[in-house]
């Protein structure tokens, strides 16, 4: 469990998503932004941070669920997300690795935890700001999380069987 997968965490945004970058899978590119994306893949990153998830392809679908009920952005900026070519080709690889039925298997898989996350948004304070402000990076990642009302899931409530990767 990395430190900002903790409801209580101490850290900075920035340490957090310093903490979350060094974590990552020696296999995955970390992304970073561009003159065409802005600050939208640190965005992307700090939600990831802020509901304490991490990049499994499993956890990326439980994200997909706060962003969607807990947070509040244009739906204009998302799609923005989507049309990154660094995403694109992201998406194509999984798509390659996974295929559909892999897709349907780690969505039906997580049914309940969805639904889990979709309840605590309903209690959250705020939605969180996907485009979020410069200055929640100097912010504690626990003040913020109470600030808005997030309650992330504890590690016992992520649990699920990873899906296996096809060869």
């Amino acid at each position: 469990m990395y430190e900002y997968q903790k409801q209580d965490c101490d850290l900075t945004l920035q340490e957090g998503l310093d903490c979350y970058y060094k974590n990552f899978p020696e296999t995955t590119e970390i992304m970073a932004d561009n003159k065409e994306s802005g600050t939208l893949l640190r965005d992307h990153d700090c939600t990831h941070v802020i509901f304490g998830l991490d990049t499994s392809i499993e956890q990326e679908s439980i994200l997909d669920t706060w962003v969607l009920w807990g947070s509040k952005f244009q739906w204009k900026y998302i799609l923005k997300y989507q049309k990154l070519p660094e995403i694109q080709q992201l998406y194509k690889d999984l798509h390659k690795e996974f295929g559909i039925r892999g897709f349907l298997k780690v969505f039906w898989k997580l049914g309940g935890i969805k639904r889990k996350v979709i309840f605590r948004t309903f209690k959250m304070n705020k939605k969180w700001p996907f485009k979020m402000p410069e200055e929640y990076l100097c912010m504690k990642i626990s003040d913020l999380r109470e600030e808005h009302g997030i309650k992330i899931l504890l590690p016992e409530e992520r649990k699920y069987i990873p899906l296996e990767r096809s060869s």
